[in-house]
């Protein structure tokens, strides 16, 4: 009798055993198994890194290795954050293959010292879409709106920017800023992109960093680093002309000639020169002759007299 329960027990325990390992086979095979890794470089040991709305760890002698499943939905954001520095987020533009390591680096500056923080609320129809202010990835838009806070001792942001799958992107200045505990509303409504539209871009390139960049009256952005990237839909209706212009400098207005075709970017050059500064006009010879004339005959008169 005792032999028969040791075998049952034996044939339970084999039976568990296999049961295990077959839900971490599965657990395996659904994960999906190939690894690839991030290698996040960052200026503060201790900042955390959050990849969406996910903690992976803190910064450690400079650096973090962060695992993740090359077959996983991929993370499309990466935040850095520490204690006294502004928040970094970007998104994820490379992902690793397997066994590939992705390197990300990443400069956190110190937030202003005192400084007061005021607030932007982004109202938006898409949720989802992304939203910049100039170039610095805030934060998507969830339940119609996005929080940003801001340093109200800090530069300013001039520029806002929304976009999303399938619709139009959305560009503007900022022209209103937030005192300390003040929250200003942003309202942006995002245009559907024509129905099969393809995008081509256009690459304007000028020597005056900030230069506003119109297309027609449509603000597009800011000269960066020399260039503006405007991406355009061939599809819709064609712009006709490209100013650019600021301040101190004459506007320079040019004619769109050729449009790009899907997928191609075509270089649009514009340098702007200096408005001309005032000087005084020279005498002309003439009147000056005249008035010579003029003293030398009273200069007689009153000899004579």
């Amino acid at each position: 009798m005792l032999r028969k329960y040791t075998t049952l027990l034996v044939v339970l325990l084999f039976a568990g055993m296999i049961a295990i390992a077959s839900a971490a086979t599965n657990d395996d095979a659904q994960v999906g198994g190939d690894k690839g890794y991030f290698t996040v470089h960052c200026n503060v040991d201790g900042a955390k890194v959050y990849f969406d709305d996910d903690l992976k760890g803190e910064i450690k002698d400079g650096r973090l290795l962060v695992e993740v499943y090359t077959t996983a939905t991929p993370y499309k954001t990466i935040s850095v954050e520490a204690e006294g520095y502004q928040t970094h987020t970007a998104p994820i533009l490379e992902y690793p293959a397997k066994d590939q390591t992705v390197d990300i680096r990443v400069t956190l500056e110190q937030a202003p010292i005192g400084g007061d923080k005021g607030a932007y609320l982004v109202k938006c129809n898409v949720d989802g879409a992304k939203v910049y202010f100039n170039d610095d990835l805030k934060g998507e838009v969830k339940d119609g709106e996005l929080l940003v806070e801001v340093y109200t001792t800090g530069t300013p942001y001039t520029m806002i920017s929304v976009e999303a799958d399938g619709y139009q992107t959305y560009t503007a200045p900022i022209e209103t800023y937030p005192a300390k505990g003040e929250t200003v509303e942003v309202d942006v409504t995002l245009e559907q992109a024509p129905i099969g539209g393809d995008v081509g871009a256009f690459l304007v390139k000028s020597n005056v960093e900030g230069a506003a960049v119109f297309f027609d009256s449509d603000l597009k952005g800011e000269i960066k680093d020399g260039e503006l990237l405007v991406r355009v839909y061939t599809t819709a209706t064609p712009y006709k002309a490209i100013t650019v212009e600021a301040p101190g400098y004459q506007p320079l207005t040019v004619e769109i000639e050729q449009y790009p075709a899907k997928g191609e970017t075509v270089e649009v050059d514009a340098t702007l020169t200096p408005e001309p500064t005032q000087t005084q006009t020279p005498l002309s010879f003439f009147p000056v002759l005249g008035a010579l004339a003029i003293c030398g005959a009273l200069f007689l008169v009153g000899r004579k007299n």
